[in-house]
């Protein structure tokens, strides 16, 4: 967002509230800031239902001291990697983001194929652990799950105290050796992250890897803590990593958590994954890390049960990523029936736009769901009366072009379900990098800039849009990154998003059985493990 973006809701002395910290002080600019509204003011006494929301917008930095970060890239380095130097730039994106890291952080690398190898412990980013990515060689087939593991395993050996961690992981084709099924594989990385602060970012590329799979180990860490990119072209990787970067090192709080209450009524439902319900006016929402300039809405849907007025209130709780202080604020909104007042109240664009974007979320969910039952015609009809739904909209536009957003990526991923294959090779890539990037209003892709973006496509049709969730550090982290390609490869070609070339699909391995003790090797001291069952 940008300084022209105005605050998405009213705010005033009754509504907003920071609570001083421990010492007595409170900041005259808070990282966060929390804001509250009803969709609608008044309803009428027929009116079941009513939505509030609040809004959470974090500052930018303003030249506070960024906190040292722990990564661990977990890269796939199976025979299928070697096709279209796959593994080449990845190796070179990997140093140059080596090279974007200060001395204080820390840096792993830990790489797959059908065997697991710790190529370098958690240590301080330097020229070792650039030799060590350069050494990396293609080999057998895919253990994804112990690869993630291993990688989990390092950042949970290593003390953390403040600092941002994370594990990337990059892979261009299907589970097959180790856990290959995707609940079980879920359920063990939700165990392994269970009460730690890691985040956790995946990188598909090509059209052979299975993303369902891949969103659903970055989710699995939880709301704001992971991100699923998918690389189409070998000139996306520079970016992808670039966007990943950005965010890990422009974190502005972390453990960041809504806690909801209505006064009357029954909370019916609360729009953003991961929200827990206590009882009938209670819920917590989670919302994890929140980068600088990012924005976190959440949608509360209210059953009025008779009541003449209904008052929800927002408690925000988080840990100030600058200073580790925990901070707090509180806003409230309500909505009160009244038949005459109802006839002249005005929705809050912000709630409606927030909606859409939830809207079309979940349209991005149920066409890929048709579209996995070769139900081609289906999905699309499922994004067309989404598309259709977003072109009625009479909001004006508060948050950077959302509604505009939206629309191009409908039409985006319109074009790739075109037939089954046009589906199979990127249009369902697409739609959970979208899916994904929509539900947690973060970016999760490459892009050139916010002001000049080109969106991939098949027919040509689809023209420029902002990405209204990249912040500046994520810009700024490309340009960096770009620099470093084009200095280490000066003939280089420049990525264009004119004409790219796909990855080819990859030979397919042959499977393997489960490994029942992966989940206790995981576990056990770091050091080179040879996983092969």
């Amino acid at each position: 967002m940008d300084d022209r973006t105005p605050r998405p809701y009213a705010s005033s002395d009754e509504d907003f509230e920071m609570v001083p910290d421990a010492n007595g002080t409170s900041n005259t600019k808070d990282t966060l800031t929390l804001t509250a509204a009803a969709e609608l003011s008044h309803v009428a006494p027929a009116c079941a239902r009513a939505t509030m929301a609040c809004n959470i917008t974090a500052a930018a930095s303003e030249g506070k001291r960024r906190p040292d970060v722990d990564v661990v890239v977990v890269m796939d380095r199976s025979g299928s990697m070697e096709a279209e130097r796959k593994l080449e730039l990845c190796k070179e994106t990997t140093e140059l983001l080596i090279e974007q890291l200060r001395p204080s952080d820390r840096f792993g690398l830990v790489s797959f194929d059908h065997r697991v190898k710790t190529n370098t412990a958690l240590v301080s980013a330097s020229s070792d652990v650039a030799r060590a990515v350069k050494s990396l060689r293609p080999g057998g087939t895919t253990n994804l799950s112990g690869g993630l593991f291993a990688g989990l395993g390092l950042l949970s050996a290593a003390p953390a105290a403040e600092r941002i961690r994370a594990v990337l992981l990059l892979t261009d084709g299907l589970a097959n050796a180790g856990i290959t099924e995707e609940q079980p594989l879920i359920a063990a990385t939700k165990s392994l992250l269970d009460g730690t602060s890691t985040g956790l970012y995946t990188f598909g590329y090509g059209s052979d890897h299975n993303a369902s799979l891949l969103q659903s180990i970055a989710g699995a860490a939880g709301d704001g803590k992971g991100s699923y990119y998918f690389i189409e072209t070998a000139e996306k990787v520079v970016g992808a990593f670039a966007d990943c970067l950005g965010g890990l090192l422009s974190v502005a709080a972390q453990n960041v958590v809504v806690e909801v209450k209505a006064s009357a009524g029954r909370i019916a439902r609360v729009r953003r994954e991961g929200a827990t319900r206590v009882d009938d006016r209670t819920w917590t929402v989670p919302l994890g890390d929140v980068f600088e300039e990012e924005q976190r809405d959440v949608l509360v849907e209210v059953e009025l049960l008779g009541s003449a007025s209904v008052e929800v209130s927002f408690a925000l709780r988080y840990v100030d990523a600058a200073n580790g202080r925990v901070s707090h604020a509180t806003a409230t909104a309500s909505v009160a029936v009244d038949a005459a007042k109802a006839q002249t109240a005005v929705p809050d664009n912000h709630v409606t736009e927030q909606r859409a974007r939830l809207d079309t979320a979940d349209a991005l969910l149920s066409a890929r769901e048709c579209a996995d039952r070769r139900d081609i015609a289906g999905a699309r009809r499922v994004l067309e009366s989404q598309k259709a739904k977003i072109a009625a909209l009479k909001v004006a536009a508060v948050t950077g072009s959302l509604v505009e957003r939206l629309a191009h990526d409908l039409a985006v991923v319109l074009e790739g379900l075109a037939n089954e294959d046009a589906y199979r090779a990127r249009g369902r890539q697409w739609m959970t990098s979208k899916m994904m990037g929509h539900q947690m209003q973060r970016c999760m892709e490459d892009s050139d800039s916010d002001e000049e973006e080109t969106m991939p496509r098949l027919m040509g049709s689809v023209g420029r849009a902002r990405n209204v969730y990249r912040n500046t550090s994520k810009k700024s982290s490309k340009a960096a990154m770009m620099r470093g390609m084009s200095a280490r490869r000066p003939s280089a070609p420049q990525p264009t998003s004119a004409t790219p070339t796909s990855f080819p699909p990859p030979a397919p391995a042959p499977r393997q059985g489960l490994f029942s003790s992966l989940f206790r090797k995981s576990q056990a001291p770091l050091e080179d493990q040879d996983l092969e069952e």
